[in-house]
């Protein structure tokens, strides 16, 4: 009987040991099962979190291109065409899907993007428009309706289990600020080449009595040229950063020992070895830079609702003026029967200020002209330029074909670079275009033909380029030298659009839809 006993007691031991295994086993399994799972959880929802960041940054982008798509159609989301109205702020909001290969838009893991777009107008004369633009990325979450077990993790998430559709959220607000034709002495798209040691580039401020000579880059000479007291507003003791700043989409760029009071920018360009790409850089005050690239956007035929149409100009002409609200409109042939302006022979182009009552009106001093054709001149004139513009009226020019301005080709009395613009229609892809300024005049003005080859070209001991110039291509010869005028920045054609602020608004979902941030808008 006792060995019985002992042999059962021994099976029942074991029995139990082998429960005790499973019991232990199987919660070893559970835990592994519940931590894989928890670690599941974990990767796939910090997967979804990551993503609606990116989802939220696309809107933003989604946001910026709209603008650009405004850029080229000449009218911007809610501030409409050109002049921008000062207008209350105003939005919209769009929805972009960025769908999971296999997916429709109804996908329950996609994500989307919603993003306002808010304008907001700044300054006057000429409203400056910027934009807020927030976007909230959104991503469908995997898995159950419960969070991982990592409760940091959920409360740096804030992840969406409320709803049927479970989803992790990101909101992101950035602001753009206007990009404008006329911030900066030189851009290209194509190569610079800066072909004389005698070439000067630098700046001034004819804003700031402290930073230009009665508004001028230098005081005058006997004959109301220019003096060449060259980089004087861009050395100490004034303790400003170099401005005048020569840009190139371009790898290349010549600078040929050109003095350039300012920072070369290229997109790509090498300075050392037998590679090197931008070249005679000894006279650079500032840096080299290589990781520059900035769009130039066409311009387009201007659609005036009406405008005084006429044949082509060989003879002496005088355009007047309207207000600042309704400028005088001059067009010279159509594109059916294009028409030129070629003036040559003493003959004069002339724009002057509007008349009340028979007498000139200094309210009435604004013009815009558009050439269909070209716009040549050969010098001479009576006693001044082939073209003048009388002080005090301001004056925009879009040229479709060439222009060419030589000799004592154009007089501006004005002495400022903002009171005149000059416009190059983009010409049709294998088109050549050209803008040439020549001769010993001061000019003063702004040049922007995205699709031209840009020549400027001093004569004698003259030849001063007063404004901002932008081109295709530049090439700049003789005795040339542009003194770019800070206070053009803000004026003229947007270009495009900048990011001036980026942040994520980290509060719930929740709080940025009741209380969205409403930042103190500046000029940034």
């Amino acid at each position: 009987m006792k060995i019985r006993s002992t042999s059962q007691s021994c099976t029942a031991s074991a029995l139990v040991a082998v429960i005790i295994t499973i019991a232990v086993l199987a919660l070893l399994a559970s835990s592994l099962v519940v931590n894989v799972n928890n670690r599941r959880m974990t990767l796939s929802q910090a997967s979804a979190w990551q993503e609606a960041l990116a989802a939220a940054e696309a809107g933003v982008h989604q946001g910026i291109a709209q603008l650009e798509q405004g850029l080229a159609q000449n009218s911007l989301p809610l501030a409409g065409p050109s002049p921008f109205p000062s207008a209350t702020a105003t939005s919209t909001t769009t929805r972009v899907y960025l769908d999971h290969a296999g997916e429709g838009p109804s996908g329950p893991s996609n994500s989307y993007a919603d993003y306002t777009l808010t304008y907001n107008s700044y300054g006057a004369n000429p409203v400056k428009p910027y934009y807020c633009i927030i976007s909230i990325g959104t991503v469908g979450l995997p898995g159950g309706k419960f969070l991982s077990m990592d409760s940091a993790d959920a409360v740096l998430r804030k992840l969406n289990l409320r709803t049927a559709t479970r989803t992790a959220t990101r909101t992101i607000e950035a602001w753009v600020k206007p990009v404008y034709t006329t911030q900066g002495p030189l851009k290209t798209d194509q190569p610079i080449n800066l072909n004389n040691h005698n070439i000067f580039v630098d700046s001034f401020n004819s804003a700031d009595p402290s930073r230009s000579v009665n508004g001028a880059p230098d005081a005058r000479d006997s004959n109301g040229h220019l003096l060449t007291n060259i980089g004087q507003f861009d050395a100490p003791n004034f303790n400003v950063p170099l401005s005048a700043n020569i840009a190139t989409n371009s790898p290349f760029a010549n600078i040929g020992d050109a003095t350039v009071y300012g920072d070369v920018l290229t997109n790509g360009g090498a300075t050392d070895g037998n590679g090197a790409t931008v070249t005679d850089i000894s006279n650079v005050k500032g840096q080299i830079i290589n990781d520059y690239y900035e769009p130039l956007e066409p311009i387009y035929a201007p659609q005036w609702s009406f405008a005084t149409v006429s044949n082509s100009v060989n003879n002496s002409k005088t355009y007047t003026g309207g207000t600042a609200a309704s400028p005088a409109r001059y067009q010279v042939g159509t594109i059916a029967s294009i028409g030129n302006i070629r003036l040559s022979g003493g003959k004069q182009v002339t724009f002057g200020f509007g008349t009340t009552s028979g007498s000139p009106d200094p309210s009435k001093n604004y013009i815009e002209l558009y050439v269909t054709g070209d716009f040549t001149t050969r010098g001479g004139g009576n006693t001044d330029g082939s073209v003048v513009i009388v002080n005090g009226v301001n004056v925009k020019i879009y040229v479709a074909g060439d222009l060419n301005f030589s000799g004592n080709g154009l007089i501006n009395y004005n002495n400022k670079a903002s009171s005149l613009e000059i416009y190059g229609i983009s010409p049709p892809d294998g088109t050549t275009q050209t803008f040439t300024l020549a001769g010993n005049s001061d000019f003063y003005g702004t040049v922007y033909a995205p699709g031209a080859d840009l020549k400027l070209a001093g004569g004698g001991s003259s030849g001063e380029f007063v404004g901002s110039f932008t081109g295709k291509s530049a090439f700049l010869n003789g005795t040339t030298q542009i003194r770019y005028d800070e206070a053009l920045d803000g004026t003229g054609h947007i270009s495009s659009f900048k990011i001036a602020a980026w942040f994520e608004d980290v509060r719930s979902l929740k709080a940025s839809k009741t209380q969205p941030f409403t930042g103190q808008l500046q000029q940034f």
